[in-house]
């Protein structure tokens, strides 16, 4: 589930959308609910493909958050939730794996404890219609595991996080 928080005027409005089979599930601040079957989103625009038809929208991100135009109008939204956080930055030499970007976990190949070799792919991340796999940075063990298959992911998001065992650290010693 994709889950954003964003201000408009002096109001907080949450946006969440969630896989249904189909395509997605949005729900708005408001507590509607609309079904998007394909979303293609182009340099400025985002076209959502609905039961009903076909919708366009014109966007621009801001270092505040985003700008919508629809029918005529323009909404400017910031971001109530910053995705990195001061003081929060996680290295993948570190063992902590983020999403480098909002997308889709397509496949996730590891178990929560599971050993793994440095290079091993721990998932698949689908984003704006590319594929990309997260591997481990070094040989250790799946300490955390915060996705699954099918789950839409914010940039950022801790996804893996892995640990050398002790007795590779002695090893290496």
């Amino acid at each position: 589930m994709y889950k954003s928080e964003y201000r408009y005027g002096s109001e907080s409005l949450t946006l969440t959308a969630q896989p249904d089979g189909k395509g997605w599930k949005v729900t708005l601040p408001d507590g509607s609910e609309y079904s998007v079957l394909s979303a293609e989103a182009g340099e400025n625009t985002l076209t959502l493909q609905t039961p009903t038809g076909r919708v366009q929208i014109a966007f621009a991100q801001t270092p505040q958050g985003v700008e919508i135009q629809y029918r005529g109008r323009v909404y400017r939204f910031q971001r109530a939730d910053p995705l990195r956080r001061s003081g929060t930055q996680h290295s993948s030499a570190e063992g902590v794996l983020t999403a480098p970007m909002p997308g889709l976990v397509t496949k996730v190949f590891v178990q929560q404890g599971e050993r793994v070799e440095a290079g091993q792919r721990l998932l698949t991340l689908e984003a704006m219609k590319t594929e990309q796999s997260l591997r481990a940075p070094f040989a250790g063990v799946v300490q955390r595991l915060n996705a699954r298959e099918g789950e839409l992911v914010q940039e950022g998001a801790i996804l893996v996080e892995v640990v050398e065992e002790p007795d590779s650290l002695l090893r290496s010693e």
